[in-house]
């Protein structure tokens, strides 16, 4: 009987704790599916390099705007990217840099050529003019705008320029100042707005066949010329260099004859002093005595003359008493 009776009473305590637990798992999986779908439909990730612009459509565009990173917002706004950090297009004839078309431009020159040049060139958008950029550009991505608004800007402003070029200059000789001049015309115009430009180039330009054999003529002709600019100024150069040699052989020639007559000058006047000394300190003793000491003991004689050397007696006698 009280086998019977904990059996029995043990079956509704089991059926609770196995109703507890579907309770539970339901609600861990109720839990689960509002985070996953929180996570999709409240939340917005911001890449890096990019800031959001919140539009509501309960309210309309918000004036916050989000930082790179997991952002929390209602259902009802969206959220639109635009990069605050260098991004770099290509608008190039090549399909390898950027798009799959062809991006290039032609623009003419003064003298009425036509160039085929690519672009490439660095932009960012200023973050407290994004929602300007979304309201002015209606809710267009970075993309978009790049490919309409930038693309049509750029090529505006470079046929401006262009036109006061002329072929030669676009392609090779005032290149560099075209180049810099449409920067700062599109720079200028662009920054109205919000958008940034850090680099402009023109990466590659290129004429017509016929235009590019007149310039290559032109380029060979002016590159003769230079050489020979560059081989006039090296013989004048070399004239210079000879006249300057000479000088300097000649200036040391003089700095060394009046060396050499300062130092014949020197030894004349040391001679000089010399004879004047020895002229001051020669006394007829000492004569007599250098007439002693030379004298090799030998009596004078004549031979084939009439001369006579006359030695003074006294010498005799002082030798006879040594």
């Amino acid at each position: 009987m009280n086998g019977e009776f904990e059996t029995n009473s043990g079956g509704p305590s089991i059926l609770r704790r196995k109703k507890n637990q579907i309770i539970g798992f339901i609600i861990a999986f109720v839990a689960i599916f509002i985070l996953v779908l929180g996570y999709f439909t409240l939340t917005e990730k911001v890449e890096p390099g990019y800031k959001g612009v919140v539009y509501s459509l309960n309210g309309g565009l918000k004036d916050k705007v989000l930082g790179q990173g997991l952002q929390f917002i209602w259902p009802w706004e969206e959220v639109t990217q635009y990069p605050v950090s260098t991004e770099t297009v290509y608008l190039t004839k090549s399909h390898t840099e950027g798009s799959p078309g062809d991006d290039s431009f032609n623009i003419n020159t003064y003298d009425g050529k036509s160039v085929n040049v690519d672009v490439v060139y660095s932009y960012k958008m200023e973050s407290s003019k994004l929602p300007h950029i979304f309201t002015k550009f209606r809710r267009q991505t970075h993309q978009e705008i790049q490919a309409s608004y930038l693309k049509t800007q750029i090529k505006t402003v470079m046929q401006e320029v262009s036109t006061h070029y002329s072929v030669l200059g676009v392609y090779a000789e005032k290149r560099g100042e075209v180049t810099k001049e449409m920067q700062q015309l599109i720079t200028e115009r662009l920054k109205k707005d919000g958008i940034i430009i850090e680099n402009f180039s023109l990466s590659d330009v290129r004429p017509d066949k016929q235009t590019l054999v007149s310039l290559q003529a032109i380029a060979d002709a002016q590159n003769k010329q230079e050489f020979l600019k560059r081989e006039q100024k090296n013989k004048e150069q070399e004239a210079i260099n000879a006249k300057i040699e000479a000088e300097g052989k000649k200036n040391v020639a003089i700095v060394n004859a009046e060396a050499d007559a300062e130092q014949t000058r020197i030894r004349a006047e040391a001679q000089a002093k010399a004879n004047e000394l020895m002229t001051k300190s020669l006394t007829p003793a000492i004569i007599q005595d250098n007439w002693i000491k030379r004298w090799n003991g030998v009596q004078p004689y004549v031979s084939g003359t009439n001369s006579i050397v006359q030695i003074p007696g006294d010498i005799f006698k002082q030798v006879e008493k040594k």
